[in-house]
């Protein structure tokens, strides 16, 4: 079967209401997800698509996600291991602010997500060349 590579965005509606959005357009057909979690709305979307074919009838193609965007509540919910509260210590910003946007009370400013970006990829780079370097025995 057909595989299609794609992006997908993920929106957060409050704190219990996530989209996950897929970039691609197909022909016949879009896909969005919703759920109480960003992976809820991710799960939902690889439903719509099994209902498409199955009842639809349509021969829809796989997808693969090939790259994530996330608002910041949506990014909270699809990884809710990170502490707000560090996070937004480890980023440099405010917690109480880092917990506005997370709720959608209010919306980073561009300098904002630039510097919740940077963190994000400082963590990712971090926890990749630590990774040989430690385990738990």
């Amino acid at each position: 079967m057909e595989v299609v590579k794609t992006s997908v965005s993920y929106e957060s509606a409050g704190s219990k209401s996530y989209s996950c959005i897929v970039e691609h357009e197909f022909p016949e057909f879009g896909l969005i997800g919703y759920g109480s979690t960003a992976r809820e709305a991710e799960e939902d979307v690889f439903t719509a698509l099994k209902e498409l074919r199955e009842v639809d009838k349509i021969a829809a193609p796989d997808i693969e996600i090939t790259e994530r965007k996330f608002d910041v509540g949506s990014f909270f919910s699809y990884y809710p291991f990170f502490n707000i509260t560090a996070f937004a210590k480890f980023a440099g910003i405010n917690a109480a602010q880092v917990r506005q946007y997370a709720s959608g009370i209010r919306q980073p400013t561009a300098q904002k997500k630039e510097k919740l970006n940077a963190a994000i990829h400082h963590l990712i780079e971090t926890l990749s060349q630590d990774s040989r370097a430690f385990r738990i025995d």
